[in-house]
Order: structure tokens, then sequence, then C-alpha cells
């Protein structure tokens, strides 16, 4: 395959992907996009003076740096094309395609350094298509779907963004200085603006450093035009990672509670780091296997790691995680590209899926790293032995995968065009979820509310279990409360006792706090809450 035919292949794959996500485009607002983004009013900018925008930007209570550049993207796009989430899943998926495209042209680049550095033998016509390949799977992967249709996940698709953006720079710049031309200067820019940006818009945009680390170390070898070891790039490295890890490091030793606060989590510090291990094979599993009935908004069901071998697949995964990425470093010499996709997969959960008191799973922190897995994968397959086969392998393999992505990927973006199908399926194939469970019993209640009378049994079955679920936040009981209210049936005094038990014995939330607000909304009207 030549050039121009990879390209308008990698094109005919753009259009693949508005095709599987079309359906999702028309769904709603859903989990968080409602308290961070529907109910901010701070969205809602009259004009684009500097005191609405900047006011816009820094409304969210998320991060550190409060995310600007992601939360004004939000007051832009309701300035111009209103309220409705329609518009924003649309910008949400331009964004996604230009992100693939900047990963079409960074595989492409680091093709091209990897036959010109590393291996001269390597095939010119796999150095064409295999960057079609990698980028065009990526774009069509159901594991990347949540990052595109759950609106708030801008945040997530534009820090990747600025980072793909400025991972090219870094190795244009690095082509440059090996052919004894001036390339700092690029690198520097890039990583003040694109990486300023990528850091503005969600704070795992700091983990830049690492790519071009493990870019480099695959590479480049830190070498200059004259095969030696270049200094700038040394010290360059030594200011951006081993600085700032150092810094971490100090801080987390002896101010460990700035960043490594369990208090209002059901786990702890060890137990999430065991945890971590199983959550990653199973990322792991859904990049190169990915099942819809494992695929899904909400992953609290996912069971904490409480020892080594409870349960026994800590053990093995972390085995496994070890052996991953002692072929990464075996690999080095062999095969670099296959290092540098374990590794990069690695550095993409290395802030996200390591010490900080997050929650335990999430799809959308597989965005950017599950580039490296696919990158990994498809070079592997790339320089198989398979001599006769290569030619019907090579290409069959990836189309037949791509296809079955495709299809994996219409089928929820089906489920995710409508809000109450979408919750039944979350909440059938997570029934442990609370979260899915009482998204679930919440649109019931919704269907109850508007005269369903089927629907007001289903309702209080969910809210119940989501209850017993969530055996420390008051939400669904306090849901279940005011429906019943609201539907004019005396609440169940075990649901108030439900509650004060779960207050007093547990730590209160910021959604247990919203739940009290709402049900003190509604003292005095329709809810007669005994004192």
């Amino acid at each position: 395959m030549n050039k121009p035919a990879a390209i308008w292949m990698f094109l005919l794959i753009g259009l693949l992907t508005v095709a599987v996500y079309f359906p999702g485009l028309s769904g709603d607002y859903m989990f968080d996009d409602t308290s961070n983004l529907l109910n901010n009013k701070a969205l809602d900018v009259e004009s684009l003076a500097a005191h609405e925008l900047a006011s816009a930007a820094f409304s969210s209570h998320a991060g550190t740096l409060q995310r600007p550049v992601s939360m004004l993207s939000f007051a832009l796009n309701r300035y111009f094309f209103g309220i409705d989430p329609y518009s924003h899943k649309v910008v949400n998926l331009l964004i996604h395609l230009l992100t693939g495209y900047g990963l079409f042209i960074l595989s492409r680049l680091l093709l091209r350094s990897y036959r010109q550095y590393r291996d001269p033998q390597f095939s010119p016509a796999i150095a064409t298509w295999l960057p079609m390949v990698v980028a065009g799977l990526w774009l069509i992967h159901p594991l990347n779907l949540t990052s595109v249709l759950y609106i708030l996940q801008r945040m997530t698709r534009l820090a990747a963004l600025f980072r793909v953006f400025c991972l090219c720079l870094y190795v244009v710049a690095r082509r440059r200085m090996l052919t004894g031309r001036h390339g700092l200067s690029w690198i520097l820019a890039g990583l003040l603006q694109f990486g300023g940006l990528a850091i503005l818009s969600k704070e795992n945009g700091a983990l830049l450093p690492l790519f071009m680390l493990v870019i480099e170390m695959t590479l480049f070898r830190f070498r200059n035009a004259a095969g030696a070891t270049d200094k700038t790039i040394t010290a360059f490295f030594l200011l951006t990672v081993a600085l700032p890890a150092v810094m971490v490091t100090l801080l987390l030793v002896f101010r460990p509670e700035t960043f490594l606060n369990y208090s209002g989590r059901g786990f702890t510090l060890s137990e999430r780091l065991l945890t971590e291990g199983r959550v990653l094979v199973f990322y792991l599993k859904m990049i190169i296997m990915p099942s819809i009935q494992e695929l899904g908004l909400y992953h609290d069901d996912f069971s904490i790691s409480r020892g080594l071998l409870d349960p026994p697949a800590t053990l093995y995964s972390l085995l496994f995680l070890g052996g991953l990425l002692l072929l990464a470093l075996l690999m080095l010499g062999r095969r670099p590209l296959i290092s540098l996709g374990i590794f990069w997969f690695f550095i993409g959960h290395s802030l996200e899926s390591s010490i900080f008191p997050l929650e335990i799973a999430h799809e959308h922190r597989n965005y950017l790293a599950d580039y490296g897995i696919l990158l990994a994968l498809s070079s592997a397959l790339a320089q198989a032995p398979l001599r006769r086969l290569a030619p019907v392998i090579q290409t069959a393999m990836p189309l037949v995968f791509m296809l079955l992505l495709s299809y994996t990927t219409w089928l929820r973006s089906e489920q995710w065009s409508d809000n109450i199908n979408h919750a039944v399926y979350e909440a059938l194939h997570h029934p442990q979820s609370h979260r899915a469970v009482f998204a679930a019993g919440r649109i019931y209640a919704r269907l109850a509310l508007e005269g369903q009378p089927d629907a007001e049994a289903l309702a209080f079955e969910h809210l119940a279990s989501a209850s017993r679920l969530d055996q420390t936040g008051i939400i669904a009981d306090v849901t279940m409360v005011k429906l019943g209210y609201l539907l004019n049936r005396s609440p169940d005094p075990a649901w108030f006792k439900t509650i004060l038990h779960k207050l007093a014995n547990y730590p209160v939330t910021p959604s247990d706090i919203s739940s009290l607000q709402d049900l003190a909304d509604c003292l005095g009207e329709t809810c007669k809450v005994p004192d």
C-alpha cells in the first residue's frame, strides 16, 4: 500500500468512526454531567467578555487546577450552540477524530524514525500501512466510547489531543537534532504551549514528559548527530522528569496527607494498589478482547483486593504485569516498538491507576493509554516471521479486528442513544454496581411519575437494591423517600433508619450532602419528613 492509499484508507476509517458513533450523539447528559455541566450556571455566558469567560473557566471543582481549558470549551459550546447535549457530543466526536488524526501522524513519525535509526531493513510497505491500522483501531475501539459520549470526559480528550500534538512536535524536533539542526526550541515551545494546554485541560497532562522519555528511550536513545550521548537531551529529562519525580517523592514522604487522603474511601492505599493490578489486567483484556457485557459507564462493582491472595487473582495479575514490564525491557534492543507500546500503556496509567485516592476503575483512563497496546500488538504482528502467510494474516487480521471493534462500538453507541435503554442495560450487566442500579431506579422513578404504573414497583425495587449495594451512601434512600411522597405513598420508616445509620457511621460525602439538600428543598412542600 502506497502513502496516498494509506491516507485515503485512514479517511475512510474516519467516516466509519462517524457512522458507528452517530446513534449515540442523540443521547442525554448522564452521571456527573448534570452536576458539573447542566447545573453549572457559570457556563451560561451571555457574552464573550473576559470576566464572564474567566468565571466559566474556573467554575469547576474538579482537579487541583480546576481544568479551565476544558471548562472554557463547555462555556463556548453552550454560548454558540445552546445547552442541548447533541452539540456537546458532536464537538466531542470532532475532538476524537482530530486526536485520531494526530495519532496517525505520530505513528508515521515513529515508524519512520524506527526504520531510520533502529531497523533500516524494516519494510517500507509496513511502515506505510501500520500507522493507518494503529490509529484506525484506536479511533473505532469501543473502550474509547465512554470518553466520547460521556460529555464531561471532554477533559480527558482535550488533554490527550494536546499531548499528541506535542509528541508529534517532539519527534520532529529530535529528527532535526539528529541531522545536526537545532530542535530544542521546538521541544520547549511544544512543552510550554501544548503541554500547558494539556495540564489545564486535565491534570494527567503532566505525564507528557514521561511519554517523551519512553519515545527517547526506545527510538532515539539519547543520541546526537555524531552518535554520542546528547547532553542537552539528557539535561532536558533531568529537569522535566527526574527533578519533578524527586520533588513529588519528598512531598509524599513528608506531607503524605496532601495527596494520600483516603478518609472518604472504602479502601486503603495498599488495598488500592493491590486492586489496581487486577484493574490493569481487566483494561488489557478489554483492549484486546472487548466484551460489551463487561464494558460500561460504571465500574464501582469492581471488588477490592484485601490481600495478595484475597482474591488469588490479585497475585496472578501482579505477576502478569511484572512479566509484561520485563518483556518490555527485554525487547528494548530487538523490538523497540513493542517496548514503546508496553511502556506507553503503563505511563498512561501511572497517575490515575496508582497511589492516589481516586475511584478504582473508569474506562476513560484508557483513552490514550490503549494506543500503546494497539501499537505493540500491531507491530508484533507486522514483524512476525509468518513467511508465505504473512500478506494474508497481516492484512486480514487487522481488517477483521477493525470490523469487530466497529460493530461492538456501534452496539454501545445504540445503547447510549436512549437514557432509558442505557440505564436498564447497565443495571442488567452490572447488577453489583450501585450506580448502575440506582441510575435504572431513577429512570423508572421518572416513568412512574409520568404515569406509567408498571414502573413504580421497578423503581422501588432498583432503588432498594442500590441502597443495599451502597452501604455508606444515602442517595438511593433519599430518592425512595422523595418518590414515596411524590406518589402519595407513605414512606417506609426503615428508609429513615437506614439514612440515619449511614450518616452516623460513615463519612459524609458530597453526594450525601447533595441528597440532604434535595430532601431539605422538599420539606414544607411535598415531603413531610418526621422530626
